[in-house]
């Protein structure tokens, strides 16, 4: 552990190996291992990294480079935001919307419109969390095979060619690569229509996990493990762990049962494939990275005949199932219709209330196992995914990257001045990720004092170029 000494009202800001405090400054030791900082408010991991990791092509290399992906800058509330695919908004053929959402403040905080897609593959989304876009599989613009889309938020947006099936992928935010799963055929009989006419008919799948390249304009899948015992998988029936890497699925076997299985992506192993002993079909898992926890929705029959959901953790090495809220307004819901707050702790899951569409979003405490919100939306809300880039920021700060100070911004005296020509729009972050306050316009030659404790700042030119650091201060 790195202890940080009380420096006489001197703030410390992470960009180099030696931090500047007058006459007093702090190395960081322990460069290309894993770093913890713990202090009362917060424990940030810094992973160590052999590939570089840059924001913006203008900057130099910087020892410590802490890595913040579209944060709302102009909110007072919470800057995580759940982003999913809005209906009934736009005429399908203008294509999809794309819309935010803070359910916290039950506010619709972002939108745009994708008019290069004019449909998605329902439990293809994921988050890009180093790079804040909304990636799914899509239809194309005047229909044609299926896309990888990745739209980026206030950005623009990639696509890349894809063949075969792909679908329940995840962002790893630590070692920023992609995972997902894809069937394919085991057994297949030549069905013979005569005439040379005839057809495959597969009599067996087996299911893949596979890392994911899309970088290339082609998607490039590289194996981790084959399942062919795994006939398929749930839509929005899996999750992913970044701090172990671990993937988790629920899925059907080639004997017709419910098994819980975890994949170590970077062992390439299959760790655990349990089954979960209850009768109960199972969807929605989410994991709460902090407290190393396996959330999953339950649809069961209670002792009454009646059928009924609740929200319970599972422990995914043995299967064992607690109950922890009952849901008794959630009458139906979507395939991929869940997210998880990291940073909040919070279960966030569209679902339709009643017998009909009533479109309903709401969020459970994780810790507490309270639901804190639950509103009614005005239309349905598909393939949700949680911006994270600020959790992602605080656990697993990028280390071994060299980047020079920014030019225009520069800590004196325990106050951020703005040394450059133009303003910097300033946004000051607590070590929870909220914003404490709106962000200002710091003119040429003003200055802004740093508070106390571990604080993340970002600033923002004109033209839109942005930079974090983080500083604390006794």
């Amino acid at each position: 552990m790195i202890e940080i000494p009380t420096f006489g009202g001197w703030a410390w800001a992470g960009w180099d190996e030696g931090a500047g405090f007058g006459d007093k400054s702090v190395e960081l030791e322990g460069a290309g291992r894993n770093l913890a900082i713990s202090t009362p408010a917060i424990e940030t991991f810094l992973t160590a990294t052999s590939e570089p990791f840059r924001i913006h092509p203008s900057y130099q290399s910087m020892r410590y480079l802490f890595m913040l992906v579209g944060l709302a800058l102009t909110l007072a509330t919470s800057a995580q935001t759940t982003y999913g695919l809005r209906q009934g908004i736009i005429p399908w053929q203008q294509g999809l919307y794309l819309g935010g959402y803070d359910v916290l403040s039950n506010t619709w905080v972002f939108g745009d419109t994708l008019e290069y897609a004019e449909g998605f593959a329902l439990g293809s989304s994921t988050y890009d969390q180093w790079n804040d876009a909304y990636v799914f599989m899509g239809a194309p613009n005047g229909f044609g095979p299926l896309q990888w889309m990745s739209q980026t938020i206030d950005g623009p947006h990639t696509t890349a060619t894809l063949t075969g099936n792909l679908h329940s992928i995840h962002h790893d935010m630590q070692n920023g690569s992609f995972y997902g799963l894809e069937g394919y055929a085991l057994d297949s009989v030549f069905v013979d229509l005569g005439g040379g006419v005839g057809y495959w008919d597969t009599m067996n799948w087996g299911t893949r996990c596979v890392k994911i390249d899309a970088s290339s304009g082609t998607v490039e899948r590289t194996t981790v493990v084959e399942m062919p015992w795994l006939e398929g998988v749930v839509a929005g029936a899996s999750c992913y762990d970044s701090d172990l890497h671990r993937f988790f699925i629920w899925g059907i076997n080639n004997l017709g049962q419910g098994r819980l299985i975890t994949i170590d992506c970077v062992e390439s192993t299959v760790l655990a494939n349990v089954q979960i002993a209850t009768a109960a079909n199972f969807s929605e898992f989410e994991f709460n990275i902090a407290d190393s926890t396996l959330i999953g929705l339950r649809a069961f029959t209670d002792a009454a005949g009646n059928a009924d959901m609740d929200l319970v953790s599972v422990d995914p090495m043995t299967g064992t199932l607690t109950p922890q809220l009952d849901l008794p307004q959630v009458g139906s819901y979507t395939p991929d219709g869940t997210v998880f707050d990291q940073l909040n702790g919070l279960y966030v899951m569209h679902y339709y209330q009643g017998i009909g569409l009533n479109s309903r979003i709401l969020a459970v405490d994780a810790a507490t196992w309270e639901v804190v919100a639950d509103h009614a939306l005005d239309g349905s809300f598909l393939e949700l995914e949680m911006s994270n880039a600020n959790f992602a920021t605080l656990r697993y700060g990028t280390v071994d990257v060299v980047e020079a100070a920014p030019e225009g911004v520069r800590l004196e005296g325990g106050r951020w001045v703005n040394c450059g020509e133009g303003p910097l729009w300033v946004a000051q972050i607590d070590g929870n990720g909220r914003l404490i306050a709106d962000g200002i316009w710091l003119a040429p030659g003003a200055s802004l004092e740093v508070g106390s404790g571990w604080n993340v700042w970002s600033f923002t030119s004109p033209e839109g170029v942005r930079f974090t650091r983080k500083t604390f201060r006794p």
